[in-house]
Parts: structure tokens; C-alpha cells; sequence
């Protein structure tokens, strides 16, 4: 077995079914295998998935375990000799899985791969980044967009990738289509479970590279990921999820102190640019300040407590 991919699915009923049905061709000749989780949906996915994809092993979680534990069940069950994590809002164009997997063996002493993603627009879209560091809150504070610094400055925790750029090693790919050689699966072990939904790709790739690994932007296929819509419809969830997954990640990489740090960071960042876009004209402006409003105010809870969506 080539390639085994693994989707964790909730509630998103139709965008798994585009998703599954792109899969044959995107992989078109290798040995692959899909295994779904379902997080007891309840839009009838996973009758879909029975009806529709009979090829497909269908593993029904009983319960909304998230992204890390989603996956990590699915894990035991992978057989390829690498495995790909997958959202179920992608869609994957012909052969782009399997220029993926030959990019992957190309390479050695890898961690982790991830494709150019592009948005539903066909734009290119967040594909990767480096680690989270406070100084970058700071200066997006001076420079969004870094148009203005050059070099290690220019650094952002997101990475959108113009067309023309190259391949080259990242430090974490994003989850969104996470493809990893069997190897190092095996020597990293599965995802960090603490995290329900958010940065357990960006902890993993911290891990792999701890290991002495490698982590890769193929810019030698794209995937389609229309971003945002698997969890649109718990943004307020998202918001404090985001944060709280934010925290956990900084705390356990970087130690307890670095957390008020980064807090302090964001609450500068996030309160300036409500402000600024409160004094810009047009009802943009004036959602995205009370966006910023919002993310900066979070920075003043000290115990964030976050239900997760039934």
C-alpha cells in the first residue's frame, strides 16, 4: 500500500462528498486506501460515506473527539507507506496526491509535506509558516503585510505562497493536507491529543523538527481548500479554540513565562488594528475591528474555557 489518507469529518456533509469523489484521480496510480472518521455528525454523513464510497473504511467516533483525536484513531488503521491527513473541505485535482507522494520520496530525513493550497478563488492561500514568536505580533503591528523588512523580519506565522516560488523546506505545513513518510509517523508518534482543533500540525512539525526532520512546501501541486467553511458554523468556538490551542502550544514548546508574553503581544496587535479600522470607512472595516476587538479582548482571559460543538 502507497498511500493511505485519512479524513476527519464533522457535519460536513457534501464537502466530504466532493472531497472523496476527487480522490481516484488525484491518486492515480498508486495503491491507496481512505479511512474516514466520522465525529457523530448529524447531517447524515457518514449514510453518505456508506452509500456512496463503498471502498471507503468508515470508522464511527461516537462523539466529537476534534482534529488530533480524530486522527489518532484513524492511525492503527493506516497501512500506506505514507499517510496523509486531509480535510474534508478540499477538493484535489488530478494527480496532485500522487505528485505529492513523489515529491515526498524524492526527499530524505523527512518530517512532513504539504502542497501549494489555494482558495476556492483559485488564490493562492495559507500553505505553511514558521513557529510562532511574539516578535511577529509585534511587527505585524508595524507592517502587516512586511513590505517594508527584508530577511528573517519579513517572517510571518503564515505562509501564503506566490506561484512562482520553489519548493523549500517550512517549519510546519499546514493540517489541511499534511502528507508524512511511514518513518516518521513512527519515530514522532501521533498527534498531541491536549490539542482539540488548532496548532497540533504546527506541535508536530515542532516535534519532527526537534527529531533532526525535515518539513517541506511542494510548490509542484496545489490542492483546492476552502478554508474556514468546515468550521464556520462555530466562530465564536473557533475564536477562543484558536487562543486556547495558541497558549497550549507556547506553554509546552516554549515554557509557562513565554505565554504572558505572547498575550501581550496579541493584545497590542489585535487592539491597534481595531482601532485603525474603525477609522476607515465601509462595513468591512467595521467587522473586521470588531474581529480584532474580539481577539484582543481574549487576551485578558486568564482561563479560557471552550465547549466544544456537539
Amino acid at each position: 500500500m502507497d498511500l493511505s489518507i485519512i479524513i476527519v469529518n464533522w457535519n460536513t456533509r457534501e464537502m466530504l462528498r466532493n472531497c472523496l469523489a476527487s480522490l481516484p484521480v488525484a491518486t492515480a496510480g498508486l495503491a491507496t486506501e481512505v479511512i474516514v472518521v466520522d465525529n457523530a455528525s448529524a447531517d447524515d454523513s457518514a449514510a453518505m460515506v456508506l452509500e456512496n464510497f463503498p471502498a471507503v473504511r468508515l470508522l464511527e467516533s461516537g462523539g466529537n473527539l476534534g482534529f488530533s483525536r480524530g486522527n489518532n484513531l484513524a492511525l492503527p488503521h493506516a497501512t500506506g507507506q505514507a499517510v496523509l491527513l486531509l480535510n474534508p473541505d478540499t477538493v484535489c485535482p488530478p494527480a496532485s496526491l500522487t505528485r505529492l507522494y513523489r515529491f515526498l520520496n524524492s526527499k530524505e530525513n523527512v518530517g512532513v509535506v504539504g502542497p501549494r493550497l489555494v482558495d476556492g478563488n483559485d488564490q493562492p492561500t495559507i500553505s505553511g509558516g514558521y513557529f510562532p514568536r511574539a516578535s511577529f505580533h509585534w511587527l505585524g503591528l508595524l507592517d502587516p503585510k512586511r513590505f517594508f523588512f527584508q530577511g528573517t523580519l519579513a517572517e510571518r506565522i503564515v505562509f501564503v505562497p506566490e506561484r512562482s516560488e520553489t519548493s523549500r523546506p517550512v517549519e510546519y505545513i499546514m493540517g489541511a493536507c499534511f502528507l508524512m513518510p511511514r518513518e516518521a509517523v513512527e519515530k514522532i508518534g501521533p498527534l498531541d491529543e491536549q490539542f482539540f482543533m488548532y496548532f497540533e500540525e504546527t506541535d508536530w512539525c515542532w516535534r519532527a523538527k526537534q527529531a533532526g526532520l525535515e518539513n517541506w512546501y511542494c510548490a509542484e501541486t496545489e490542492i483546492t481548500h476552502l478554508e474556514g467553511q468546515a468550521a464556520e458554523q462555530a466562530s465564536q468556538f473557533s475564536l477562543r479554540q484558536f487562543q486556547k490551542s495558541y497558549r497550549l502550544f507556547v506553554k509546552k514548546n516554549y515554557g509557562p513565562r513565554q505565554v504572558a508574553a505572547f498575550r501581550l503581544a496579541q493584545f497590542a496587535e489585535y487592539s491597534c488594528k481595531s482601532l485603525l479600522r474603525r477609522l476607515i470607512p465601509g462595513d468591512r472595516n467595521k467587522a473586521l475591528a470588531r474581529h480584532f476587538a474580539t481577539k484582543a479582548r481574549l487576551q485578558f482571559a486568564n482561563n479560557l474555557q471552550v465547549d466544544p460543538p456537539a
